[in-house]
């Protein structure tokens, strides 16, 4: 009877080195794209960042007509306790940075439609991206009474439904604007007065609850 060859013991030990080298080098790669590194360059480093745990001094604010806007427990909340209209908008802004910035919000409502603003000049003129649960995101520019659309309404699949959270990224680099929806490209246009406030804007055409998590922004000194 023919014994069965034996594997070398440095074979044995070169694929046992090997394979702990391959876990160690996946584990480190994980951990590393947990940590951002795949993420699009932002413009700068982060700038300031508010979770609204210190309250709203930072902002000048409108509340929903008819409604409550408040940060009571670190999160900025809008609440319509009535039937509204098309127009029945709440937002908050503050100065944006100068130059070219990143701005990225999160938020959640299953009923309202909510995201940022950005090149804020008063509340007829500025541009806006918004969604809503219903998985529907649109861009615009407002002009006075004229509203622009440079990303017509339509629904769009890496919108989480629901009062799930989600995440709205814009990139300026001087005129062109680059729109993310939790890291995924929605569009890009090349807008005309990019600077001025930022910030977050919701709306509501009946009861409705609005939370947003947080307000990032990057940029350089």
């Amino acid at each position: 009877m023919r014994a069965e060859p034996q594997v070398p013991l440095w074979l044995w030990r070169w694929t046992t080195l090997g394979l702990t080298t391959l876990l160690v080098g996946l584990t480190l790669l994980a951990a590393v794209l947990a940590l951002g590194a795949a993420d699009p360059p932002r413009a700068g480093p982060l700038l300031w960042q508010d979770d609204f745990k210190h309250g709203l001094a930072r902002w000048e604010t409108q509340a929903p007509p008819g409604g409550r806007l408040g940060a009571p427990a670190g999160a900025l909340i809008l609440d319509w306790r009535r039937a509204a209209g098309p127009a029945a908008q709440a937002w908050a802004v503050t100065p944006g940075p100068a130059g070219d910035y990143t701005l990225e919000v999160a938020g959640a409502s299953a009923t309202a439609a909510y995201g940022l603003v950005f090149g804020w000049r008063d509340p007829s003129h500025y541009h806006a991206v918004v969604l809503n649960g219903s998985g529907y995101a649109q861009a615009y520019t407002q002009r006075g009474a004229e509203r622009v659309a440079w990303f017509a309404r339509q629904q769009w699949p890496h919108i989480l439904a629901g009062a799930e959270s989600n995440r709205v990224r814009i990139d300026v680099r001087g005129s062109a604007v680059t729109v993310r929806v939790n890291d995924e490209v929605l569009a890009k246009a090349t807008l005309a007065d990019t600077a001025g406030g930022i910030g977050v804007l919701a709306a509501a055409e009946a009861p409705a609850r609005m939370v947003f998590s947080w307000v990032r922004v990057w940029a350089k000194p």
